[in-house]
């Protein structure tokens, strides 16, 4: 079963390369329900919710990635993919919001990291 979703997977990146993200969805669907395991399962989710963004399925790219992200906290990959995902969405000052964790916790911010994150907190 491991085989058949790694092969599902590979067929998701190469329809989503090709730029058929609506082929992509339900192979990364089928790969993520036949149990893919990790690094594979972290591409999937990224590659499914930046193809339901793409798909204009915004709810659902949100949706999905929020739960990445909950899985997977450290993946900085798929904050900046929930964003995009939120921005798309229209919401845009809670995308804003993630974009500035993400530069706070990577950024050389030299002494002003605690600064940075409190106006990221209190974005008005």
């Amino acid at each position: 079963m491991k085989e058949l979703a790694r092969q599902r997977f590979d067929e998701a990146c190469d329809h989503d390369r090709a730029g058929r993200e609506e082929e992509a969805i339900p192979c990364y669907l089928e790969a993520l329900e036949l149990g893919l395991g990790d690094p594979w399962r972290q591409q999937a989710l990224l590659g499914l919710g930046s193809s339901y963004r793409n798909m204009l399925r915004h709810a659902d790219a949100i949706s999905v990635l929020r739960k990445a992200t909950a899985e997977y906290p450290d993946d900085d990959a798929l904050r900046v993919f929930l964003t995009l995902a939120l921005w798309s969405g229209g919401r845009e000052r809670e995308a804003f919001e993630l974009l500035g964790k993400v530069v706070v916790d990577n950024a050389d911010l030299r002494g002003y990291r605690r600064a940075a994150s409190t106006y990221f907190d209190h974005i008005e």
